[in-house]
C-alpha cells in the first residue's frame, strides 16, 4: 500500500468514524426526564422519587399515609412534605401534580372526595412552605390504583396515600 493510499484509507476511516459519533451524539436520551435537568433528577432520586412516564413520582406510601376516613395531616407529613417542598424549590421544580388515594372500603364516590381532600391537604404544606399555588394540581383517584392488596389492613394502609409526580414541561 502506497503512502498516498494509506492517506486515502485514513481520511476515509476517520470520515467514518466521525459520522458514526455524530449519529451515536443524536440518539443519546436527554440528560433529564420530563422537562427536569440531569441535576433536577439526580436530586430528586435522592429524596425517593422515580422515573415514571409523566414526570417523577414520589409514592409516598410509608410516608404520607393516612389513617381511615380522614384527611387531616399528622406531624410527620408535615414534616415530610416541608421537606420535599424545600427540595423541590432548592432545585427548581417548578409544578407538581398531586393524586390522592383511598383503600377500597366504603362507597366510591365517597373514596374520590375522600381521596381529593387527601390532595388538597398536602397542597396547602406546599404552598405554606412557599410552592406557587397555581402550580400545583390536584386529583383524587379514590380507589382506582392501589398499590397494595386491599384485602389486609397492612394494603389498605398502604393505599390510603397522597403520589408526588413532578414535571416541569407545560
Amino acid at each position: 500500500m502506497t503512502v498516498l493510499s494509506k492517506r486515502h484509507f485514513l481520511t476515509k476511516s476517520l470520515a467514518i468514524l466521525g459520522a458514526g459519533l455524530v449519529l451515536a451524539a443524536c440518539q443519546t436520551p436527554p440528560a433529564g426526564h420530563a422537562g427536569l435537568s440531569a441535576a433536577q433528577v439526580a436530586a430528586l432520586e435522592q429524596e425517593g422519587f422515580h422515573i415514571v412516564d409523566d414526570g417523577m413520582q414520589l409514592d409516598l406510601s410509608g410516608r404520607l399515609l393516612f389513617a381511615l376516613d380522614s384527611s387531616t395531616t399528622s406531624p410527620e407529613i408535615k414534616t415530610v412534605v416541608t421537606k420535599m417542598t424545600t427540595v423541590l424549590l432548592t432545585v427548581g421544580v417548578n409544578r407538581v401534580r398531586l393524586d390522592g388515594h383511598t383503600d377500597n372500603v366504603g362507597n366510591e364516590a365517597y373514596n374520590m372526595q375522600l381521596s381529593e381532600k387527601r390532595a388538597q391537604s398536602v397542597a396547602a404544606l406546599m404552598e405554606e412552605t412557599g410552592f406557587n399555588p397555581a402550580a400545583i394540581q390536584v386529583r383524587g383517584l379514590g380507589p382506582t390504583r392501589p398499590i397494595a392488596d386491599n384485602a389486609t389492613e397492612e394494603g389498605r394502609a398502604m393505599n390510603r396515600r397522597v403520589s408526588v409526580i413532578v414535571s416541569n414541561v407545560n
